[in-house]
């Protein structure tokens, strides 16, 4: 279920109308208000294409965790980034620690120290 206070904070916070939001996401300005007044809940379609335009997950909008942070894209990532995630993925945590402190000891490394 969309968590309307998020819908509302998240219009609001991106100085969006009913009417600009609703033409982001190619809906009508009294669905969007349907939406936030918690009297409709949108498809799976409409809360992918709100998370896009607010650049938060959908599971913030729906609830399911606190952190907006939308996942991270294979894409995204540096080839160190894949490594380290590869080796946490095969539940090689010293791998992936070794290769941190490798990652933050090269002098071009775009990862915080």
């Amino acid at each position: 279920m969309l968590q309307a206070d998020r819908l509302r904070s998240l219009r609001l916070k991106n100085n969006h109308t009913y009417a600009s939001l609703a033409k982001a996401i190619s809906l009508t300005m009294r669905q969007i208000v349907r939406y936030e007044a918690g009297e409709a809940d949108p498809s799976s379609d409409v809360v992918t294409r709100m998370a896009n335009v607010f650049n938060v997950s959908a599971d913030y909008l729906l609830g399911r965790t606190d952190d907006p942070t939308p996942p991270a894209h294979q894409s995204d990532l540096t080839p160190d980034e894949r490594d380290i995630l590869a080796a946490l993925r095969r539940d090689d945590p010293l791998t992936a620690i070794k290769l941190i402190v490798q990652t933050l000891d090269k002098p071009d490394s775009n990862l915080p120290n």
